[in-house]
């Protein structure tokens, strides 16, 4: 009797492991939620890059050192500014674009007249992913796989680490921090607290940078050259 006791106890004890395992946001398996895809538009560019939104049309940083700014309604390039550098991030912040560089430095760029009308080096910190919450920088570190407020006085206030990550993209929306994640094709939406609100499935299986309009619609940069706008509700 004692037993069978034990094993009854072991099953229950394996299953609830098992739903914790489940229930863990960050477990690859995970019930995820499905995105609403409003639109897909094709950019003709393709490769990595991120995404941003200036209040009127995207804005594109490919790798190759080029902003390209689109229509957000058909994809379709308007310019091109070049910048130089391995361009890996992009926010609209104060009026200008914000380009982050992996070799460790953010260039500010005048969306106007496309000229480079300041440079900030960020010591220690290579900035894949850059972003912001209406009042403050935001990167994604490489280095340290961890995403940090950029202050104006050079210095860097952790948000979050999320070791085992591979980021694609990062985006601050309502006190959260949305991830895209390439490595399991999800997007996630972290609270402030390190706590997962909820992950949704990606629509494309080449998921890259990500950013949302001025009404709540998200655009994922897919890397074969589409754009996915997206409904997070």
């Amino acid at each position: 009797m004692k037993k069978a006791v034990l094993i009854f106890v072991l099953i229950l004890a394996f299953s609830g492991c098992r739903d914790v395992i489940f229930d863990n946001p960050l477990d690859p398996n995970v019930s995820r939620l499905e995105v609403k895809i409003m639109k897909i538009m094709d950019t003709k560019l393709s490769g990595n890059g991120d995404l941003c939104f200036d209040g009127e049309k995207l804005w594109f940083a490919s790798q190759d050192g080029t902003l390209y700014a689109l229509d957000n309604e058909s994809g379709q390039v308007l310019r091109e500014i070049p910048v130089g550098g391995n361009t890996s991030g992009v926010t609209f912040f104060e009026g200008l674009l914000y380009a982050s560089l992996a070799e460790g430095r953010i260039l500010l760029v005048d969306p106007l007249s496309g000229e480079v009308v300041n440079e900030r080096p960020l010591r220690d910190k290579l900035p894949l992913f850059i972003t912001n919450d209406g009042n403050r920088l935001i990167i994604y570190d490489s280095r340290s796989q961890g995403i940090y407020y950029y202050n104006d006085d050079g210095s860097f206030e952790e948000i979050l680490k999320i070791p085992g990550f591979q980021p694609s993209g990062i985006e601050y929306w309502n006190d959260r921090i949305v991830i895209v994640e390439r490595g399991n094709l999800s997007i996630y939406l972290f609270k402030l607290d390190g706590q997962v609100d909820k992950v949704y499935s990606s629509p494309t299986n080449y998921p890259g940078g990500i950013t949302r309009d001025s009404t709540g619609y998200f655009y994922l940069f897919s890397t074969d050259g589409k754009i996915y706008k997206l409904s997070l509700y």
